[in-house]
């Protein structure tokens, strides 16, 4: 259905643009009168402005919604206990806070505590993007990408791209990219 609606979509877009066309050609063609001429050549550009911006602007807000802004810590049951904003930040290490120093997503207070070394993780964004990489961790990192069913371990030291919806093992703690 949905792919139905897209040619019809374009089919009344190719109408749309003809008869512009049209109209600019007729206007231009016949040297009669200035302001007619003037008056039309400018409403279709506005009008050719405008679709163009729309379109530009729905481009925009898809990408938007796919923006990592946060991850938010799940229990057993899949509940949010914590949340950390990461908006604006480049580079943030997972891990526990310990005496040689403090990490940005501090786990230490988990159920799988024991499980998370002192330095897990780190998340490094470029861009846009957002990208994993396991920190020599003992008991590994591992990530489940949005849309897909399992879940695979993170080589050491290879970064991986992440993005809204990806869950994040860090041993057995999970979580989720929003």
């Amino acid at each position: 259905m949905k792919a139905r609606k897209s040619v019809w979509i374009i089919v009344i877009d190719v109408i749309m643009y003809g008869i512009i066309a049209g109209i600019i050609l007729y206007t231009l063609l016949h040297p009669e009168d200035q302001i007619l001429k003037i008056s039309v050549t400018v409403g279709a550009a506005f009008f050719i402005g405008a679709i163009l911006l729309q379109r530009l602007t729905r481009k925009t807000s898809r990408t938007v919604e796919n923006q990592v802004v946060k991850l938010v810590l799940l229990d057993d049951d899949g509940e949010r206990m914590k949340e950390w904003y990461i908006e604006g930040e480049t580079s943030l290490l997972i891990g526990k806070n310990s005496q040689r120093g403090e990490v940005d997503i501090d786990l230490s207070e988990c159920e799988y505590a024991s499980l998370i070394s002192s330095e897990h993780a780190v998340l490094n964004r470029a861009g846009a993007r957002w990208y994993i990489e396991d920190m020599e961790s003992n008991s590994g990192t591992g990530i489940r990408q949005a849309g897909t069913s399992t879940a695979s371990k993170l080589v050491v030291e290879e970064p991986l791209q992440i993005g809204a919806g990806d869950l994040i093992y860090i041993a057995n703690t999970r979580l989720l990219v929003k």
